[in-house]
């Protein structure tokens, strides 16, 4: 019998927005939701909360939604001296 590949777990992006909420201490705006999931982490051990770094456009999209389930990965974090290079 075959094993059924585990299917990976899911949020809502709300958690997500809540958590920024908290450490602003208020309900963010898209450009505050922005820089906060683009740059997590503390020290020289930053990182981009999505896996990749989200622009205004795709903030406003999850400030909407945000009931909406996303997968959640385990992958390496993105790293911030990336968003230098663009």
């Amino acid at each position: 019998m075959p094993t059924a590949k585990p299917t990976p777990p899911k949020i809502m992006l709300g958690f997500v927005v809540r958590q920024c909420a908290v450490a602003l201490g208020h309900r963010p705006s898209p450009e505050e939701l922005c820089a906060w999931a683009n740059n997590q982490g503390e020290g020289r051990q930053r990182h981009c909360l999505f896996g990749r770094p989200i622009t205004i456009a795709e903030a406003r999209i999850i400030l909407r939604h945000p009931g909406r389930p996303v997968t959640v990965r385990s992958t390496d974090p993105y790293p911030i001296f990336a968003l230098a290079s663009r």
